[in-house]
């Protein structure tokens, strides 16, 4: 396994090489700021060496490169589908079950954790019956 680069933001890492237009696509709406100017703060890992491998070993690497951030993002094969419900895997102690967080959303998952505004309970108690975290109602 590559290692991941050392770095205080949360990483964003691509498992999947099948839809390259759909990875622009979500990567471009997890950078771009909204409305308010909020955007996530994610250093993108694009290399094929990660391709198909699980979250849990993901998980392991970014852990092992002790990085400072409080969750991983995971590109993988299902966050290609539309509003690219990206894998959110938690980098605490305890390890939680992941859920994912449409890419539009992601921005407030990335500043909330790692700054501990919130909790992860917050977020993946708010995700849909498919866990998936589409906003607060």
């Amino acid at each position: 396994m590559p290692i991941l680069p050392k770095t205080e933001n949360s990483v964003l890492v691509r498992t999947s090489f099948a839809d390259e237009k759909a990875w622009l696509d979500a990567l471009s709406v997890v950078l771009t700021e909204n409305e308010d100017g909020f955007r996530a703060y994610v250093e993108v890992v694009d290399d094929p060496a990660w391709e198909n491998v699980e979250w849990e070993q993901l998980r392991e690497a970014v852990l092992a490169a002790e990085n400072q951030a409080a969750v991983l993002f995971v590109v993988d094969h299902d966050a290609l589908e539309p509003d690219y419900p990206i894998l959110v895997v938690d980098l605490g102690e305890a390890l939680r079950q992941p859920f994912r967080c449409v890419a539009r959303e992601l921005w407030g998952v990335d500043n909330n954790l790692n700054l501990a505004n919130m909790d992860w309970e917050h977020f993946a108690e708010s995700a849909d019956p498919d866990t998936v975290f589409r906003g607060f109602a």
